[in-house]
């Protein structure tokens, strides 16, 4: 059962594509004689206490996790990517071990492999449930080798996570974060050191450093106000704004007004402890910052941006990431707090490009550290006209939960839609799940995914964003696209997290173009949700009509629900009842008289086969008016191999080279004797791959139409491998036997008994 636990938590994802944010911690004080402390989430769930142990070169590590759960950290490269790195993993049930990543990929098996017994170099490692929460100690050697990955007196470039419970699967949540341990070792040398700090020179408005007048030159990356609140790129929700600015588009920067109208900034440089740019200068002047940007931008769409409409530049012209030297004389200090309003403004804008050195740098103002980032406020466009929404008397079909808006609609147990049609052609939804993960509403012309347009979010993404469904799909990135900034028109939208809740909330046009038209009769609406804040595979999806005339909701059937089970059935009447009778015929042809076996084998097998096409021509058509991308899974995949062999298989058999005549002397011929190998192996070999594919297909499923963790589920699994249990044991058995058939009657001709061929010698042209 941890097994079947593990696949249902590492089905829920994802891919693969996952939302993180980056944290950075700094080694603070002094470490080598005391543990150091610090919070690797920004809700404090998950700690990390590390020491330096002098005498023998080594760290000793404790993570802490708020709960009963596996943990991990890992160890990577400058790229802190997951591919390549190596992890201690452990939880309450399993002792801290590590291991080696491969990817982030499912299934889970598939990402990381046990290292072997002569890596397995941990000292005093331990990992327990106390109190509540899982507390994984172990020691390892510094500079252990000299790969990327050595743990180093230095900067150093880590990944931690954690899952749902003790079973070690798919994670809930993760983030990379650098760890310097130079602060330790500089402390140990030199008290006079202050191992706090940072090497860029900052000068704050109000410690005198910087008056009103002053003349200030900066080369920095521009951006604007609006995303630097945010906290992340409008068109990349991935990235960290103050991260990597030299992935900005000038698309963001320049097309899009809610951008471009909230002012421009001159970022400071890259603060070593933290990974973040420093705020640096507001620019008074919007225009000077449009006209010499539009001037560089490219306005031919790249493979990993957009193109920026409104700039003059080719394809040669950069897309992304416009640093430039700016010029200017303060105008103003700020208003001293930790923000973009708090930094000086720049009046008398003279826009340079790059190349252009100051001859006297501007001191950096404020860097901010990600704690900042992710409390900072995101400044999403509201409607003014819009008036406050006061909550109504609760509906008779919800007694237990009072309405928010006008109507009220349960979309299952854990799900739960309000909303309210305004008066300027808009409307207001909030969707409520019970727990802590990302939610979502979609708007669909024909009840399928391929398509329709959805609105999703979630306490890690921020706030709300509009996406375009592409196809169903476990890899998120093939699954949705996120629509362009211009039509990001959502207003009043918010998610939050509230009393064990997400619930989001937005107000969106009925009619916009390019989208689907919101009437006030029936729509066929899709609601979805997953089980962790990080956009992945839905845990729970569902198909309805809502009627906005009358508020009245009736549940949709789920589309080609039957085609697929239809599927199914076929392809475990193939591949789980005649192609093992079609192996077992062949291996119990002792039984049969003359080719009365042989003829069983060649007709079970082409049924089998052509139910086989019948199978995977279901499967295509119904892909195709899904409108879902063919063989991007590994079911698929598998489905399209196993037809390809088949077909082989059948024509191998067709082709064979014939035995000797009954009753010659002859010896079989050597090509006789390799196609019986081969013939052999490639059945053997299909039908093990048709009993892992209709496994596969049965989780497939119950992701598909909400079957993940079902009664129904756990039994139709434990059905199918009790009953391939007893065919492989049928199987196992009758080869036995015929073995020990064709002995005893090669013993029974060599003492004379047996003048005639008995059955075992005589196997016709199989």
């Amino acid at each position: 059962m941890a097994a079947f636990a593990s696949a249902k938590l590492h089905l829920c994802l994802l891919v693969m594509l996952v939302l993180t944010i980056s944290t950075s911690v700094t080694a603070a004080g002094e470490c080598s004689n005391n543990f150091c402390d610090t919070t690797l989430d920004r809700f404090g769930d998950m700690m990390l206490r590390y020491k330096l142990n002098e005498s023998d070169d080594t760290i000793t590590m404790e993570v802490t996790y708020d709960g009963d759960a596996w943990v991990g950290l890992a160890f990577s490269d400058a790229n802190e990517s997951m591919a390549g790195s190596i992890a201690v993993i452990a939880s309450s049930v399993a002792s801290p071990q590590k291991y080696r990543l491969i990817d982030s990929t499912l299934p889970v098996e598939s990402a990381f492999e046990l290292m072997p017994p002569e890596e397995q170099t941990l000292v005093d490692a331990s990992c327990e449930l106390i109190d509540g929460q899982t507390v994984m100690k172990f020691t390892t050697q510094l500079l252990a080798d000299e790969t990327p990955f050595a743990i180093s007196l230095g900067e150093n470039h880590l990944l931690w996570a954690y899952g749902r419970d003790p079973t070690i699967g798919y994670h809930s949540n993760r983030s990379p974060f650098t760890l310097n341990l130079a602060k330790a070792a500089v402390v140990e040398t030199n008290n006079n050191v202050d191992p706090i700090g940072t090497d860029i020179p900052t000068a704050s408005p109000n410690d005198g450093a910087l008056k009103v007048g002053d003349d200030v030159c900066i080369t920095g990356y521009i951006m604007d106000s609006y995303c630097i609140d945010l906290g992340h790129f409008l068109d990349n929700t991935a990235i960290v704004a103050l991260r990597q600015p030299e992935e900005y588009s000038f698309h963001c920067l320049l097309d899009v007004p809610v951008c471009y109208n909230s002012g421009f900034n001159v970022l400071g440089e890259k603060d070593p402890q933290t990974g973040l740019h420093c705020l640096g200068y507001r620019i008074d002047d919007k225009e000077a910052v449009l006209a010499a940007g539009r001037a560089k931008g490219s306005n031919v769409k790249s493979d990993t941006h957009y193109a920026c409409d409104t700039c003059s530049g080719g394809a040669s012209a950069e897309v992304a990431g416009y640093r430039a030297t700016v010029k200017g004389t303060i105008k103003e200090l700020g208003d001293g707090t930790k923000s973009v309003t708090g930094q000086p403004l720049l009046t008398n804008i003279e826009m340079l490009d790059k190349s252009v050195v100051c001859d006297n740098p501007a001191p950096q103002t404020v860097c901010l550290s990600m704690d900042d980032v992710e409390q900072a406020p995101a400044q999403v466009p509201v409607s003014d006209s819009k008036p406050e929404l006061e909550p109504v008397e609760e509906t008779d079909e919800s007694e237990q939960t009072p309405c928010s808006l006008d109507f009220c609609v349960p979309l299952n147990d854990a799900y739960f839609l309000a909303y309210t049609v305004n008066g300027d052609d808009t409307i207001t939804m909030e969707l409520t799940y019970d727990g802590n993960g990302w939610v979502g509403i979609a708007f669909s012309k024909d009840g399928l995914m391929a398509g329709s347009d959805a609105v999703i979010g979630s306490t890690e993404t921020g706030i709300p964003q509009k996406y375009r469904l592409l196809a169903p799909s476990i890899v998120v990135k093939s699954a949705v696209q996120l629509m362009p900034p211009e039509e990001q028109t959502l207003t009043d939208a918010t998610v939050e997290f509230i009393n064990g809740q997400t619930v989001m909330k937005f107000t969106k046009k009925m009619k916009e173009p390019n989208h689907i038209e919101i009437g006030l009769g029936n729509n066929i609406m899709l609601g979805a949700y997953g089980i962790i804040p990080t956009l992945s595979y839905h845990t729970g999806k569902m198909e309805f009509y809502l009627n906005l005339s009358s508020g009245a909701a009736e549940e949709k059937a789920a589309p080609f629900m039957s085609a697929w089970l239809a599927h199914g059935i076929i392809a475990f009447i193939a591949w789980g009842v005649m192609v093992p009778t079609a192996v077992q015929s062949a291996i119990m042809r002792s039984l049969f008289k003359g080719p009365m076996w042989f003829k069983l084998h060649q007709n079970i097998n082409a049924t089998a086969m052509a139910l086989t096409v019948a199978v995977f021509a279901i499967g295509v058509a119904v892909t195709s008016k899904e409108g879902a991308v063919h063989f991007v899974n590994s079911h698929e995949r598998m489905g399209l191999a196993m037809f390809l062999l088949v077909i082989i298989q059948v024509v191998d058999g067709a082709i064979r080279p014939p035995t000797p005549a009954p009753g010659s002397e002859d010896e079989k011929t050597l090509s006789r004797k390799t196609w019986e190998i081969g013939h052999r192996i490639g059945g053997v070999a299909l039908l093990a791959c048709g009993f892992w594919q209709m496994d596969s297909g049965i989780k497939l499923y119950a992701m598909k139409f909400n079957g993940v963790g079902s009664s129904q589920e756990k039994g139709v699994i434990i059905g199918y491998w009790v009953w391939i249990g007893f065919v492989v044991a049928m199987l196992v058995i009758g080869s036995v036997y015929f073995k020990f058939l064709r002995s005893k009657t090669k013993v029974e001709d060599k003492s004379g008994d047996g003048g005639e061929e008995g059955p075992a010698d005589v196997e016709e042209d199989a």
